[in-house]
């Protein structure tokens, strides 16, 4: 049986904590506890077999870092999603249209979570023009170097991602911004392309205030709004599997 560690916080967790606490299982090394703080978007460790689990776990907890042990296989499944281009905004659902445009209707109800951020992958984005590039860069938070300014290559490897969760555990709407038309946005639709994207977001927050939040579609409904970076797909992907599993722990 394979169980996973998950924080109970999303905070990063002291290396120096990890390593001692880590010392404990034959199987972690120093660069494990490194690659484990780097990458705290909730699920700390996974394939953690049940012998060495419970000594992890009562050595993190001596260290201060406050976890919870699950069963891997009681981790929640991210469903696959249906690639989103365009939405209308009505008042008891929203309507979505994917690259055929066929529409389907969400109702406000049926939406569970809503995740968003500016995740780095290992894709390059479509051409933009200057202006849209000059525009994208002001208003990104992230990647910097120490100059203040992107880090070269970088944003072309950054993509604005969204996704939308419904109750059923088993729908999942994901949008990407530089393949999504904002029209939908109205009179608060822009030429700038980051902003419309946190426009989008706050459109929907502002309908669903019963829905959970990640980090990222947190900040970016804040004022003043905020792009939350990912430093890969698969962290925003943890942090979405964190989410649901504690959105179904309060629910259970």
């Amino acid at each position: 049986m394979s169980f996973a560690i998950l924080q109970k916080e999303l905070v990063v967790p002291d290396v120096e904590a990890l390593k001692r606490a880590f010392s404990v299982s034959p199987y972690l090394r120093d660069i494990d506890a490194q690659n484990a703080a780097h990458d705290a978007y909730g699920v700390l460790l996974r394939g953690v077999d049940e012998e060495n689990a419970g000594a992890l776990q009562a050595a993190l907890q001596a260290e201060g870092v406050e976890t919870e042990l699950v069963k891997e296989s009681a981790l929640p499944t991210i469903p696959l999603g249906k690639v989103t281009k365009r939405v209308e905004f009505g008042p008891a659902h929203l309507l979505t249209y994917d690259s055929l445009n066929q529409a389907s209707d969400v109702p406000w109800a049926d939406i569970l979570f809503i995740a968003a951020g500016y995740v780095r992958t290992g894709e390059v984005r479509k051409h933009r023009s200057a202006k849209e590039e000059a525009q994208l860069r002001s208003t990104a938070t992230a990647p910097l170097d120490e100059s203040g300014v992107l880090k070269p290559g970088d944003e072309e490897r950054y993509h604005m991602l969204l996704e939308i969760f419904l109750r059923d555990g088993t729908t999942r709407h994901t949008i990407a911004a530089d393949e999504f038309l904002f029209d939908g946005l109205g009179s608060r639709m822009s030429d700038d392309l980051a902003l419309n994207f946190v426009v989008l977001i706050q459109m929907l927050v502002a309908q669903v205030p019963h829905a959970g939040l990640n980090r990222g579609a947190l900040k970016a409904s804040q004022e003043p709004p905020e792009l939350f970076p990912y430093p890969s797909r698969a962290s925003f992907i943890e942090e979405m599997t964190w989410m649901l599993w504690r959105i179904g722990k309060l629910k259970g």
